[in-house]
């Protein structure tokens, strides 16, 4: 699969449905699309398009840390996670070819979250007003968490099929080079497994139901040029060359309920396990393995009862809103 020449070859026998293109000065909202879109124009005016190099990024950054993916000689899709500066990472482009065969190692700057430590980097972009109404930014101010990347793109190094964590959304600008993406309507989620690649003709047609090829989009990006992908939708990368992207996820209202609800159950995990202690401590007490407990004072009941309420009084309401809804 290494061999990115094949794209070409599979798209016109597999047929994938291309990306709608759009341009940007449109007057439309986000809730007019309710599929992947590339847009157009939307990037005009930013002073990236015409200062980011590596040049300079090595000039400016380059003991910045970043995070690295080594992909071994023969693989596309596997790749471990190095700690690198982000002067040799470049280094690492000024000396060795681009080598879309796999035939030896690569390396691929993906996920660098630069805002955090150079804010000023901020400045050579706009967030797309499309894509501004995050409802991320919403969220208590302690758990709130970094949400826009860099990605140096190398050949023959590629992202696997996967969806955007937490059922958020996407915005992908392309500063310069080319990337393919492979899209996957969420209905077919059920019918993927590990492994699965949407270039795949195998995958393809164990997926697709009755050759359905309108369940899956594909689109080159090209420098200048911003895709949006609507959560939930399945994705692959590839590189097919050298290529610097700005990509950012958020929280659209129309989603947000889904994004709550992923993103609550992470952060409950820890609170789950405190909930199996608690219940263990229960269940022993009332086996009277444990011998005294908080549990024997009225008063202390009363108030955990009280505490319980306050918990779960959210979610109660919620669930009621739910149950309305369903009949």
């Amino acid at each position: 699969m290494c061999q990115l020449e094949s794209i070409g070859d599979l798209v016109l026998r597999i047929q994938a449905r291309p990306v709608q293109v759009v341009d940007a000065g449109d007057d439309s909202c986000l809730e007019d699309f309710g599929e992947p879109v590339l847009f157009r124009g939307m990037q005009r005016g930013w002073p990236a398009g015409t200062s980011w190099s590596a040049d300079f990024f090595a000039e400016r950054y380059g003991d910045a840390p970043v995070p690295v993916r080594s992909y071994p000689p023969g693989s596309e899709y596997e790749f471990s996670v190095e700690r690198d500066t982000l002067g040799n990472y470049l280094n690492y482009w000024r000396e060795t070819d681009p080598d879309p065969d796999c035939a030896g190692r690569r390396l691929y700057l993906a996920e660098w979250n630069f805002t955090r430590d150079y804010p000023e980097l901020s400045d050579f972009f706009q967030i797309p007003a499309l894509f501004s109404d995050d409802w991320i930014d919403r969220l208590p101010e302690q758990v709130r968490f970094g949400r826009m990347w860099l990605f140096f793109g190398e050949p023959g190094c590629s992202t696997g099929l996967h969806t955007d964590t937490f059922s958020t959304s996407a915005w992908l600008a392309m500063i310069f080079g080319r990337k393919a993406l492979r899209l996957l309507h969420p209905s077919r989620s059920g019918a993927l497994a590990r492994g699965d690649s949407l270039w795949d003709e195998k995958t393809l047609s164990r997926i697709l139901p009755d050759g359905d090829t309108g369940l899956l989009l594909e689109v080159v990006l090209g420098p200048g040029e911003t895709l949006y992908i609507p959560g939930d939708w399945y994705h692959e990368v590839r590189n097919l060359d050298r290529n610097l992207m700005l990509t950012a996820n958020f929280a659209e209202e129309r989603r947000l309920l889904s994004f709550l609800e992923r993103f609550e159950s992470r952060l409950t995990e820890p609170l789950t396990r405190l909930r199996e202690l608690r219940n263990e401590h229960v269940r022993r007490w009332r086996e009277r393995e444990c011998r005294t407990s908080e549990l024997d004072s009225a008063e202390f009941r009363d108030r955990q009862l009280v505490w319980t309420d306050e918990v779960t009084a959210g979610l109660t309401d919620y669930r009621r809103t739910l149950t309305g809804l369903g009949h």
